[in-house]
């Protein structure tokens, strides 16, 4: 393709914009109320969204926007380590989304089908983990002490929080100042 065409390139934005909004607005922030991540993955989008279109338009794609693209996952791999699977799975789909639409050369039919799947997707995923948000709490504590013993860490947890540890995973260890920061799953009271 030379150059872009405008109708094409509005018909592929107006679908990106409504693909994202559901996704964004109607699926995720409805229910995690997470603003920050809102900005990311909007902008994460339409961001890849103008590039893969600006790619597209200038020319066949070559492996070289293969290798851009891992950078760009990469870049998302180093921004998810405080987010959790949630966060990273609404990421990537934002991405495709973006990277799909704007990408020239594949009917727009079959660009509709892809965008439905995704959000599709996404929506009935995050229906099912409803039932899980009564059940379990995910949330990330600071321990003024170092407890190397699992068993005797999640003993302290529950004592302290009077709840029951279905799982903790430890994300780092401070020895120099005595703390630890790790992420608990609590099972909520019924």
């Amino acid at each position: 393709m030379d150059g872009l065409d405008s109708v094409e390139l509005i018909r592929d934005l107006t679908l990106n914009l409504v693909s994202i909004f559901v996704l964004v607005f109607m699926i995720y922030f409805r229910r995690h109320r997470r603003w920050d991540q809102v900005v990311g993955y909007v902008a994460f989008n339409i961001s890849l969204f103008t590039v893969s279109a600006a790619l597209g338009a200038s020319g066949p794609i070559n492996v070289g926007v293969g290798f851009g693209l891992f950078a760009v996952l990469s870049v998302v791999r180093l921004r998810s380590e405080e987010s959790g699977q949630i966060e990273i799975g609404f990421t990537m789909v934002a991405l495709v989304l973006g990277l799909m639409a704007g990408m020239p050369g594949m009917g727009f039919q079959i660009k509709i089908i892809f965008a439905s799947l995704l959000v599709v997707t996404m929506f009935f995923i995050d229906i099912v983990s409803l039932g899980g948000k009564s059940r379990y709490q995910r949330i990330k504590i600071e321990l003024d002490v170092v407890i190397n013993d699992e068993s005797d860490l999640i003993s302290h947890l529950e004592k302290t929080f009077s709840r029951r540890v279905q799982s903790v995973n430890i994300r780092s260890i401070d020895v120099v100042r005595d703390i630890m920061v790790i992420d608990v799953l609590f099972r909520s009271p019924k």
